[in-house]
């Protein structure tokens, strides 16, 4: 296929000429070349290091096998959409900006019968850009992984791109497709770390918030343990071989409703329960470790999204936040309470809008000389495990379905696993998703800290948990499925 010809066939919409010429060629008059980094943005760059690189990860399988030179041009049509995705970073007078690049996706495409397979390995953003895809292909089906630096956007951000990518393969493939990929609003790249609040919004949130100081003393006082007992990695180390280290567990449709069916009648969010589900199996799991201070807390970071309506047309950025959730062993022994605990302390954080508080806290250390740089690189443990939900991914896709799964051309999209980063002194992350009415969770590991079989053994108990509270709930009356 011709490199500058991205769809075939006499017919060539107004839409399909517009995404020609971004393939063809970037303007740079129509948009900024530079970027500054925001507060999260940088926090995200000094996490970075050799040891455990500031990536993220999502891996999908298709029945079906990917074609090659409609993946190359759907990917460069749409990373072009994407600034952040095609930057490298510099740093000029003290400050670091982003450097906007012509689009030259990297793209690792190999068969199964090829002796090397992927490998991935730190993104450092002073020299390249800061996503990658590899592809690797069977008799009959295909699977891409898609790396990310979280620098450069956060997950809802990166399943913004990966359908755009989906949508124009389909039509790369299909010349009678008939779809329209999502305008993006480049203007909105300049206050993608706004949190867009007025003054008089500003002090009403901020009178909201006084009760969260008491949440700042405990996190700045408690001091939370590791998963497991380790030696901590040196940033300056290798990156361990078999990085990203990954296990994952799909869970059929009614185990996916029944989990549904248990929050409802608990009267919580399906996030509270999980949550809940998580605290019971890290205390299980660190006794079945033999750790020593089996009533250390147990930090919880959860990352929030802080987009505003019109912030959904925007190019793929971070508009995060986190928030964290401290528990002991202690608070395990009645786990109706700790359910009920958690769903309180959630809603506070809601009603409240707590998230703000990461923030502000970033925004703060930025004016402390080096401040963000230590905030990144910590000398001890400041959380235990991530825990992120992604919700339900592509459930407003205009693309065909079978099935319940997305027919993106030649190929079916069988299954979708998100993989949060890990860091220093931070051993596990879980990802959680809802693809094709399905659950799957995800648990990115520390090899040198978890070894693969401690990694499984903890996602069973986690599994077998979840499973245990939704088979207990359901025993009520039926629920009828909605939709």
């Amino acid at each position: 296929m011709d490199g500058g010809v991205l769809f075939r066939g006499p017919a060539k919409r107004p839409f399909m000429l517009l995404i020609q010429f971004i393939h063809l060629k970037i303007d740079n008059s129509l948009m900024p070349s530079t970027y500054p980094l925001t507060h999260f943005e940088e926090l995200m760059l000094h996490q970075d290091s050799t040891s455990l690189p500031t990536t993220c990860f999502v891996r999908m399988r298709f029945h079906g096998r990917l074609d090659e030179a409609a993946f190359r041009s759907a990917a460069r049509a749409t990373i072009a959409r994407h600034p952040l995705l095609r930057s490298t970073v510099q740093q000029q007078r003290g400050r670091y900006r982003w450097q906007v690049e012509q689009p030259t996706p990297q793209i690792t495409w190999c068969e199964t019968s090829d002796s090397e397979r992927p490998q991935f390995d730190r993104l450092d953003l002073k020299v390249q850009h800061g996503l990658k895809f590899a592809v690797r292909l069977n008799q009959s089906d295909s699977e891409l992984m898609v790396q990310f630096h979280h620098a450069c956007c956060d997950g809802l951000a990166i399943f913004q791109v990966i359908h755009e990518l989906l949508v124009a393969y389909t039509m790369q493939i299909d010349q009678d497709a008939d779809y329209s990929i999502p305008d993006v609003d480049q203007s909105l790249m300049a206050d993608r770390g706004s949190l867009g609040l007025t003054t008089r919004s500003f002090l009403r949130i901020a009178s909201r918030q006084t009760v969260g100081l008491r949440g700042v003393w405990q996190f700045l006082t408690r001091k939370p343990e590791h998963l497991v007992s380790h030696r901590v990695a040196d940033p300056t180390d290798p990156t361990p071989p078999t990085f990203p280290a990954v296990v994952a567990h799909h869970f059929d449709q009614q185990d996916s409703t029944k989990l549904r069916h248990a929050a409802k009648r608990q009267r919580v969010t399906q996030n509270d329960l999980l949550i809940s589900n998580l605290f019971l199996a890290l205390s299980e799991f660190r006794r079945s470790q033999n750790v020593t201070n089996t009533n250390g807390w147990l930090r919880l970071m959860i990352p929030v999204s802080m987009r505003r309506k019109q912030q959904y047309q925007a190019p793929a950025a971070n508009i995060v936040s986190s928030v964290f959730l401290d528990r002991r062993s202690g608070d395990m022994d009645e786990p109706d309470q700790l359910l009920k605990g958690l769903s309180e302390e959630m809603s506070l954080i809601k009603r409240r809008q707590l998230n703000y508080l990461f923030i502000y806290s970033l925004w703060a250390q930025r004016w402390v000389p080096r401040g963000l740089k230590r905030t990144a690189r910590p000398k001890r443990c400041q959380t235990t495990v991530v825990f992120t939900n992604l919700s339900r991914l592509f459930a407003r896709s205009p693309l065909p379905r079978r099935e319940g799964r997305l027919q993106c051309g030649n190929v079916v999209l069988d299954e979708v696993e998100a993989i949060p980063p890990i860091a220093r002194h931070l051993n596990a992350a879980f990802g959680v998703s809802w693809y094709a009415k399905r659950m799957t969770i995800t648990l990115h590991h520390d090899p040198r800290a978890v070894s693969t079989q401690a990694a499984e053994d903890l996602l069973d108990m986690v599994v077998r948990r979840i499973r245990e509270s939704s088979d207990r709930e359901s025993m009520g009356e039926e629920i009828p499925e909605r939709g």
